[in-house]
């Protein structure tokens, strides 16, 4: 319609009688090259008149009747129902155009069809894909601690700090599976690698990237569709819907990915996708998606991708609609559709032939996702392809990694775990320590300039410095002194030990740090101690007693963080010192060795056993170490460390030099009465004992019974 009034203008004509009669909409002529597009048509020109002509009082100019037409199909399409999240969204922001378009002053009004074209093309785009504006800046450095909370990709671009420790690992081409606590970062890594986040960077950094990755998120896309389906015969029954609808799903941010790149000067330098790329694409799409020629058909200004848009998200709302209805679809992609779209889009786009096709699932866990929609998922995630890979975040045993055969796939062959609460723990391996260091000092820096703060993160909080030479010594030192005033708890390199991957808590601390120290954007004076020491120890008291509101075993994980915790402070300040060389030191300690002893039978855990264990690292109420070799022999030993974050709480150590040692009877009795365990453990390894350690008897398990332990006297001796 803007063409034609345009046309009507330049010529110096006016229609006259521009009504809804005289306006239609045409079908494609018999032998047009694209048969799709629908044309507009104004019929009736006998009522042509030059454009300077005067008119009656009542008579409504081109310009009235189109804005009137506008409305009307405003109002027409907003009676509609299944409208999308964009489309609701465009008819918002459509409205002041419309405004605009009936203004009296026609030297403000948005009359010129040019500019009318304009502003509803750019709105339409904007509400697709939401612009951001050229500079980003944060109201507060602390906000949007959780991915899930940026709507905007640039902003997440501009937040995320590249010094990330398992960030190379994660962008590598190989299957990945990113485990890690809560609010460790995963999200934001999944999403920095997506394509849409890298259109952000460089052309550079666009053409040295190894992955092309796509994203979705379980917790937004998923979790609501199909969260219900908790049982085998639920999940089995709409099997084929819940892999079609996956498969749409991955199919749309394909397609809202290509809209971006459509829309780059460098589209097809850059990227090889030019028009020719772009009506190939959606031909393949509509013909493997089955659509009908009346779908198939759009009108002029849409592009092939915006209209296969449309499409896709159309299709994904019918799927769920007879999910519901318990109906099953007419036409439903099946396992191979994935493989065979990566396929043909590695062929015709460049750029995809050269990076490796990668769909990057975020939260693939059993919270999220129940384990009968995982098991039916997994036959697509786990279909070994050349043209494209799955890498899937979740928390520690939250993915349930098995095919249609229920055979567990093999780690090095599918794919590679990477626990992120595993890298940050090592304190003594120093390339490690001095990663993660530069990490938590650049995850600051960049948040303190997008918010236009002056100071630097040194100048704010200074580095951690002792008297005494370590935190663990300081800690020792002060023990039991009078009138003291703690500060032990402070710094950029102790506030980034404390992190064992929790970004998230990171971040709360050093907000808590800004609040309690009321800095602000002209702050240049460094925080004292004694303050960052107090903020820091309010956070870890908060997180620790968080662990009494997890479902389940809420109650029971935090004695056991709890009683841990406090063996661990008595080791420091209490123990008798260890000899280290030619060295007597203090004992430094929050890990946990177990292995099982030769000679004695083999333990079985109970499944309440096991659950329980499993909780406490799925919560990261500890941290699971890779297995270690046992002490009296080749046997595996289970390694766990208590979350950092959680030590300040009990005024202990960070770093490690012992470990508590227990064998598997000793751990369950941790498991069943974890304060008795720990305050027995302590005088009978890291004091003078007083009681034999083999008088002492063990329950096997949270329900079992009494056993006897072995006996330990020899590692009593070498402690004292």
């Amino acid at each position: 319609m803007c063409e034609a009034l345009n046309i009507l203008r330049t010529l110096g004509l006016r229609h006259g009688d521009l009504h809804q009669g005289n306006v239609m909409i045409a079908r494609p002529k018999v032998g047009m090259i694209d048969a799709s597009r629908l044309t507009v048509k104004i019929i009736d020109t006998g009522s042509l008149e030059p454009l300077g002509a005067p008119m009656e009082p009542d008579q409504k100019d081109d310009h009235r009747w189109f804005t009137e037409h506008l409305v009307d199909i405003w109002n027409s399409v907003r009676r509609r129902k299944d409208l999308f999240l964009a489309e609701r969204r465009f008819l918002t922001e459509s409205v002041p155009l419309l405004r605009s378009m009936l203004e009296e002053d026609r030297a403000v009004a948005l009359c010129s069809p040019e500019r009318i074209q304009t502003h509803f093309d750019r709105t339409w785009t904007r509400c697709q894909l939401p612009e951001e504006e050229d500079n980003v800046r944060l109201q507060d450095p602390f906000d949007y601690i959780a991915a899930e909370h940026i709507s905007s990709d640039k902003l997440l671009v501009g937040l995320f700090a590249e010094s990330c420790p398992w960030f190379k690992l994660v962008s590598s081409p190989d299957p990945v599976l990113l485990t890690g606590p809560r609010g460790c970062g995963k999200s934001t890594v999944f999403r920095r690698l997506s394509l849409k986040a890298v259109l952000y960077k460089s052309a550079d950094d666009i053409e040295k990237s190894e992955v092309a990755g796509f994203y979705v998120s379980c917790s937004a896309d998923l979790r609501n569709r199909f969260g219900w389906l908790t049982t085998e015969r639920l999940a089995q029954k709409f099997r084929g819907e819940v892999i079609h609808y996956f498969n749409l799903l991955l199919t749309r941010e394909i397609i809202q990915t290509l809209i971006a790149i459509g829309r780059r000067d460098d589209r097809d330098s850059l990227f090889g996708f030019g028009l020719a790329e772009e009506n190939k694409i959606h031909n393949a799409l509509m013909e493997r998606l089955g659509v009908t020629d009346a779908e198939r058909l759009r009108l002029q200004g849409m592009t092939p991708m915006e209209h296969a848009l449309e499409i896709v998200e159309s299709h994904m709302y019918e799927c769920y609609r007879e999910i519901l209805q318990g109906s099953t679809v007419g036409h439903r992609t099946d396992a191979a559709y994935l493989s065979d779209l990566t396929r043909f889009l590695s062929q015709e786009i460049r750029y995809f032939g050269r990076k490796q096709i990668t769909f990057l699932v975020d939260d693939f866990s059993v919270h999220r996702l129940p384990e009968p929609v995982q098991f039916v998922l997994n036959p697509v995630i786990w279909d070994r392809q050349g043209s494209h890979v799955f890498k899937l975040s979740s928390e520690k045993y939250g993915a349930v990694i098995v095919d249609m055969l229920s055979g567990t796939t093999e780690a090095t062959r599918e794919l590679r775990e990477i626990d992120c609460g595993q890298m940050y723990i090592d304190l003594g391996d120093q390339n490690k320590l001095a990663a993660s260091r530069q990490f938590a000092r650049e995850l600051l820096a960049m948040r303190l300039g997008l918010a236009g703060y002056e100071a630097k993160p040194e100048e704010i909080l200074g580095h951690s410095e002792y008297e005494e030479g370590s935190l663990g010594k300081a800690l020792r030192a002060r023990a039991g002194q009078r009138g003291r005033r703690d500060d032990q708890y402070h710094g950029l390199e102790t506030i980034a030990d404390l992190c064992s991957g929790d970004i998230s808590v990171l971040l709360e601390i050093y907000r808590r740090i800004f609040e309690e120290g009321r800095v602000d954007k002209s702050t240049r004076a460094m925080v004292p101690k004694h303050i960052q020491h107090r903020a820091i120890g309010g956070v870890s008291r908060d997180l620790l007693n968080l662990v009494k509101s997890y479902v389940p075993y809420g109650e029971e994980m935090y004695s056991m963080a709890s009683s841990f915790g406090n063996l661990s402070r008595r080791i420091l300040r209490e123990a008798i010192e260890q000899k280290k060389g030619s060295r007597y030191v203090a004992s430094e300690t929050a890990r946990i060795e177990v292995d099982r002893v030769p000679g004695q039978p083999d333990e079985e855990w109970s499944s309440e056993q096991k659950n329980l264990m499993v909780q406490c690292v799925r919560r990261s109420v500890f941290i699971e170490m890779e297995a270690g070799r046992g002490r009296h022999g080749f046997t595996p030993t289970l390694r766990w460390q208590l979350r950092r974050v959680y030590c300040p709480a009990f005024g202990t150590s960070l770093a490690k030099n012992t470990a508590v040692k227990w064998t598997t009877s000793e751990f369950k009795f941790f498991l069943t009465n974890p304060r008795e365990c720990c305050a027995y453990e302590f005088e009978t390894r890291w004091q003078k004992p007083t009681v034999p350690r083999e008088q002492m008897r063990f329950h096997e398990g949270l329900s079992g019974d009494a056993s006897s332990v072995a006996d330990r006297s020899e590692d009593i001796q070498e402690a004292n």
